[in-house]
């Protein structure tokens, strides 16, 4: 398992949506959710962006232009919005209507300031429940599935992979948790990383959801890479577009590890902007969801173990809101959990049962191994004299050191800082070699003594 990164198998562009695209909502029924929860989004908006206009609401909100009309309506006659007109000498004009302009009113600004303290999400507006549950089902990895074409293609710059294709292949298609364990430096989170890269087909993620009276931001800038550079947010097109509230996405790739707390897998709020946070399954539904170095995370194994045993049982998951309220989402995903450590050690023996696939990474083998360096020193414009590599085959033998894929780049790195250091031809000999292994290893690692 190398880690050589070469061009991507598939261009993202060409990953098409599993699903057909979520139809633009034309009536407040069609939202299925509240009115009030649409209004105070525009108060909230108006009060980010004064003076706004049909069309930029429209384009903050993701909802058509009549909706906004009909609202803005309503909000003038609750005497929370006022009007500025367009100038005399265009009043007349076909354009005129869109630069009518809103702001609040003194009363509106006081709305506006309550709905920010309840809830200071602004984005546009959110999904339902009911139909983000819909939306996540129908996306599921597992109603297209992967080839051996494609999980080829996905570790194509893998060293090593040969062994892992005919594992991980069957494991992705059949949905279940798979745990990646082995010693430091084999390649594991850079094998989950890639899996997705077998996923062919991109997904609709919502912005927000409104669940149980409160709306939970899920679109993340962090863990989704939206890949429609068409779907702009100026102009809304019945025709051309789909809903605005939605982003086309690869499938979401959340790798969480020593920092995991169990806060982070419940609807929480945000200690300075007061927005419900989607927890990270939600914000992985559709993809993939890595627990990166199992069992040196703040709470106990068993504690974060039990939290997954009926979301991989029954592929849903019941959420805990801050308000005491509890939702019920999909569980969509492929989980992967990922350890150096002894899974026997650290893991109860019911819940290894309940992982479905369970993939050993080890060493390479030598030729992989040499393959790896050479890529990885022609790539950095280095070149590695035979000389060094026979004295790197013999510290491995002799310090009894596994062929592990992280030490050619980790090794390499130090050396071309040697090299750049003293200012010396960009060729790592036996003497740079020792020196950077020297560097890399503890003393002890070495089975030297340790002062």
């Amino acid at each position: 398992m190398g880690t050589i990164v070469k061009d991507n198998y598939q261009k993202k562009s060409e990953l098409l949506p599993q699903v057909s695209p979520p139809q633009i909502i034309s009536s407040m029924e069609e939202l299925q959710i509240p009115e009030a929860v649409v209004e105070n989004l525009i108060l909230k908006h108006l009060a980010a962006y004064p003076k706004s206009d049909v069309l930029q609401l429209a384009s903050l909100l993701g909802i058509v232009t009549h909706l906004i009309e009909d609202l803005l309506a309503d909000l003038r006659k609750k005497a929370l919005v006022e009007v500025f007109q367009p100038t005399a000498h265009s009043i007349f004009s076909e354009s005129a209507k869109s630069h009518v302009r809103y702001a609040l009113s003194e009363q509106g600004q006081l709305e506006a300031d309550t709905a920010f303290r309840k809830d200071a999400y602004i984005g546009p507006v959110p999904v339902s429940l009911k139909i983000y549950n819909e939306m996540v089902k129908a996306q599921d990895l597992r109603a297209n599935l992967i080839t051996r074409q494609d999980v080829e293609g996905a570790l194509s710059d893998v060293y090593g992979a040969q062994r892992l294709v005919p594992v991980l292949g069957p494991a992705i298609n059949s949905g279940r948790a798979l745990l990646l364990y082995g010693h430091a430096g084999t390649g594991k989170s850079f094998v989950a990383a890639r899996i997705l890269n077998s996923l062919n087909t991109s997904v609709y993620v919502p912005h927000a959801v409104y669940a149980a009276g409160n709306i939970i931001k899920v679109f993340s800038e962090q863990h989704h890479k939206p890949i429609d550079t068409e779907h702009n947010r100026e102009v809304i097109s019945l025709k051309s577009h789909y809903d605005k509230r939605w982003v086309l996405c690869e499938r979401p790739n959340v790798q969480v590890g020593g920092e995991l707390t169990m806060d982070m897998l419940e609807v929480n709020h945000s200690e300075h902007n007061r927005i419900w946070i989607a927890p990270l399954q939600m914000i992985a539904n559709n993809g993939i969801l890595v627990i990166d170095d199992l069992g040196r995370q703040p709470m106990p194994v068993a504690t974060l173990l039990n939290r997954w045993i009926v979301p991989m049982e029954y592929n849903y998951d019941h959420l805990s809101l801050p308000n005491g309220q509890q939702i019920t989402i999909p569980f969509v995903l492929t989980m992967a959990f990922s350890t150096n450590l002894n899974p026997q050690k650290i893991a109860d023996p019911a819940f290894l049962r309940r992982l479905g696939y369970k993939i050993q990474f080890q060493a390479l083998i030598e030729s992989d191994y040499l393959n790896l360096w050479s890529d990885l020193s022609s790539g950095k414009g280095l070149e590695v004299l035979p000389s060094a590599l026979e004295s790197l085959l013999s510290l491995h033998s002799l310090h009894n050191v596994g062929y592990f894929p992280c030490l050619p780049k980790d090794i390499l790195g130090i050396s071309q800082d040697i090299i750049q250091f003293e200012q010396i031809a960009p060729q790592v000999d036996s003497t740079i070699l020792q020196r950077a292994w020297d560097l890399y290893f503890t003393a002890d690692e070495q089975g030297e003594s340790v002062l």
